[in-house]
């Protein structure tokens, strides 16, 4: 930790200073910064630092790439920071319309990931645990097995109640209250499941992994609570304000957003459905092979919310099963240039950025490999156009959130309309393509770096 305690006050530094951050967080590799000044961050000196990777410019964020250590380093600017790094709601209105929506959903999501990663292994296990017979369903293992599984993906508003109350400056307390009780009637089987209200049907057992509903109705909860301590005493305020934010966005969440956003999210959700019927094989090929792409900008986590409410409405998604392709190809590109590495040093490198796409996280292999020499990234692309195809092809569902791509959430690809080998078939393909093509290529002439910071050095023998 010591070497972490070193390089925060560094980062911190070159970005400006502690009075420049106007929110830190973030994801499974990237440090997520909302900066008050973007003109005072000293690029040249970043980019000597050790641990980082990339630097990825966005208008109203800018991201560090440091790879699977991002969350110590976190911590120790956290640290260096006294812990000062909560949202400020001001941070939600900079930069254009597209660029707060990504970073509100990177702000939202993002910090939980790694649970939902885990979560995933564990739904896996359960998955083969079905598929091979190998417990009895009602037995104790597998009820423990079974909730660990699924109980954070019933709950997800509560995780989403936090984040979402850190992002628009909301009462994360009372956030969480709100969203306990839209999942409330889930818990209760004598709560009938619709209710007519002013010559309206509406459902108050819908929201059990609610995406949409959950996130706006923590957003209506930030202007009625900021609302409410205006016009209530300070004296009263403590009971007063949770007391009457509740009563008002409960009835208006069960009423009106609820319902509202729940159509909205049925509608994304079909809405994508319609688009990747029209061709699967198509559209498997197209975003699987431009699916890294959105890594390389920093913006895939705006994929999260659309994988979720697929899930959520349809009980299976097809987006991840083509990004997995989309990872494995670029695996596959690092892990040939293994073979093609002129020196010990590039060996390492490309050893180390394999070992982290294996596990799912591609920017070491991005960086510090196949955007360095463009064409082990086109590779990787072509690879996992094919993968993609395949699971277009062949109809590969998964049937719970993956938002780590690896091989150790294979069995959550196994349901009703879709085999794990469908998949196993696809990531082969994926992997093995680009790998094929990275030694040919690199064994055949001599490969040139792009320019930039922080890409040096020479694979080719």
């Amino acid at each position: 930790m010591a070497t972490f305690s070193q390089l925060a006050p560094q980062i911190i530094e070159n970005v400006g200073g502690s009075e420049n951050i106007q929110h830190l967080t973030h994801c499974a590799t990237r440090l997520r910064f909302t900066l008050k000044d973007a003109g005072k961050v000293n690029k040249d000196a970043l980019y000597k630092l050790p641990e980082v990777v990339k630097l990825v410019e966005n208008p109203g964020q800018f991201q560090i790439v440091i790879g699977p250590k991002v969350e110590q380093v976190f911590a120790a600017i956290q640290a260096s920071l006294g812990g000062q790094t909560t949202a400020d709601p001001a941070a939600v209105t900079q930069g254009s319309l597209v660029n707060r929506l990504l970073a509100t959903l990177s702000a939202i999501f993002t910090p939980y990931i790694g649970v939902l990663a885990g979560v995933g292994v564990v739904k896996g296990i359960v998955v083969l645990l079905q598929t091979l017979n190998l417990v009895d369903p009602h037995s104790y293992v597998f009820t423990v097995f079974n909730a660990l599984a699924s109980g954070v993906f019933v709950m997800l508003p509560l995780f989403i109640a936090v984040t979402a109350a850190e992002r628009f400056g909301a009462n994360k307390f009372t956030a969480l209250a709100l969203t306990a009780a839209m999942i409330f009637p889930l818990t209760d089987p004598g709560i009938p499941g619709e209710f007519h209200f002013m010559g309206l049907a509406l459902n108050v057992k819908i929201y059990g992994g609610a995406v949409i509903p959950a996130v706006f109705a923590v957003l209506f909860l930030s202007y009625v609570e900021r609302w409410l301590k205006k016009v209530i005493p300070e004296l009263a305020a403590l009971v007063f304000v949770p007391c009457l934010s509740l009563i008002i966005c409960g009835f208006v969440v069960f009423t009106v957003i609820g319902p509202v956003a729940d159509y909205v999210g049925v509608g994304i959700a079909n809405g994508y459905a319609w688009l990747y019927n029209l061709s699967p094989v198509i559209s498997g090929a197209l975003l699987a092979g431009i699916g890294q792409i959105f890594v390389v900008f920093g913006v895939h986590w705006g994929i999260i919310p659309l994988a979720l409410i697929n899930i959520q409405v349809n009980g299976y998604d097809t987006i991840m099963a083509m990004f997995m392709s989309a990872v494995m190809g670029q695996f596959g590109a690092a892990f040939g240039a293994i073979f093609i590495a002129r020196n010990l040093r590039d060996k390492q490198i490309a050893i180390s950025a394999s070992v982290s796409a294996f596990f799912g996280i591609t920017e070491p292999a991005l960086y510090g490999v196949n955007l360095k020499y463009k064409m082990l990234f086109v590779f990787g692309s072509v690879g996992a156009a094919l993968g993609g195809a395949i699971t277009g092809l062949l109809g590969v569902k998964t049937y719970s959130f993956l938002p780590v791509l690896n091989v150790f959430e294979l069995g959550l690809f196994s349901g009703p309309d879709s085999k794990m080998i469908y998949e196993v078939l696809a990531i082969a393909v994926a992997f093995t393509v680009p790998a094929v093509l990275t030694i040919i290529y690199g064994k055949t002439r001599v490969l040139v770096p792009s320019a930039g910071p922080g890409l040096s050095g020479d694979l080719s023998r």
